[in-house]
């Protein structure tokens, strides 16, 4: 019985998938954006003496280009340095 409600919630879940994939669309990068934020990572630690402390905060950097068409789109680091305004880039839609 356990089998046939595991079967039934993957069917369910596993068809909402498909309108979520990765649809490549190459775009004309009209502008690059680097942004900043601060995070603090979950969890806690132990001190040597027993002191229960948070994670210190961290800088997270995000990229994003700008389309032609003045859609944002978050790219990889990697993305980001290799493209340059005027460009084209296949991101995903």
């Amino acid at each position: 019985m356990k089998i046939a409600w595991v079967a039934v919630f993957l069917a369910l879940t596993m068809g909402g998938c498909a309108s979520i994939a990765c649809q490549p669309t190459a775009i004309v990068v009209a502008k690059k954006e680097e942004r900043a934020r601060p995070e603090t990572p979950l969890g806690v630690r132990t001190t040597e003496t027993g002191r229960i402390e948070a994670p210190p905060m961290v800088i997270v950097r995000d990229y994003w280009v700008q389309a032609d068409d003045g859609s944002w789109h978050r790219v990889s680091a990697e993305q980001y340095k290799a493209v340059e305004v005027g460009g084209r880039l296949e991101v995903c839609r």
